[in-house]
């Protein structure tokens, strides 16, 4: 299993039905695409969030699969179309057994 968290800093006066737009369409993603096991899209609750608001959680059943997933054109539209738009900054982790 390999594991892919992206925190995102949200531009400031983004609507919330514009986040959930982007969440939909990334969590739509899982059903398309092959080797991911898991996709959710969260509020960053955390205490110390450093301006990051949101959270992309995903596992994937190997690195090639996350390679895959991060090239595909699908996800390309999805973060073109409706996630940079509302992105200030983001912060990617990747790790897993693969590493």
């Amino acid at each position: 299993m390999f594991h892919c968290t992206i925190l995102f800093s949200l531009k400031p006066g983004i609507s919330l039905d514009r986040v959930r737009a982007g969440r939909e369409s990334l969590q739509a993603l899982i059903e398309t695409m092959p080797g991911v096991h898991h996709l959710t899209v969260a509020h960053n609750v955390a205490p110390d969030r450093s301006g990051y608001n949101l959270a992309l959680f995903s596992a994937f059943e190997s690195r090639t699969a996350c390679d895959i997933f991060f090239r595909h054109p699908e996800y390309l539209r999805v973060w073109q179309e409706e996630l940079a738009p509302l992105i200030e900054r983001h912060l990617v982790v990747m790790g897993g057994a693969e590493v």
